[in-house]
């Protein structure tokens, strides 16, 4: 297994230990006042997939828009607080 070099570190994006060729980042996002659109500036250079979960941990289902490859816009019929999990 080949060792990953870290050249910066940002919080809440976790690498896992493998090659650089498929090293795989996650990031997970805390949406602390209620909003019914989320921006979320993810930083991970790709297209993740999306997971939203409220803050009773129900996954809530919304409309995903990717804006670039480090930034998503998740929009929902109403206004809440949770966690989305991007991978």
């Amino acid at each position: 297994m080949s060792p990953i070099t870290v050249t910066s570190v940002n919080r809440n994006v976790t690498i896992s230990s493998g090659s650089p060729a498929n090293a795989h980042a996650t990031y997970t996002h805390t949406q602390a006042s209620a909003s019914s659109i989320w921006t979320i500036t993810h930083n991970l250079n790709c297209f993740p997939s999306v997971t939203v979960v409220d803050s009773a941990d129900s996954v809530v289902i919304g409309d995903v828009e990717y804006i670039s490859a480090n930034v998503v816009r998740v929009t929902f019929m109403a206004a809440f607080a949770g966690k989305a999990y991007l991978n």
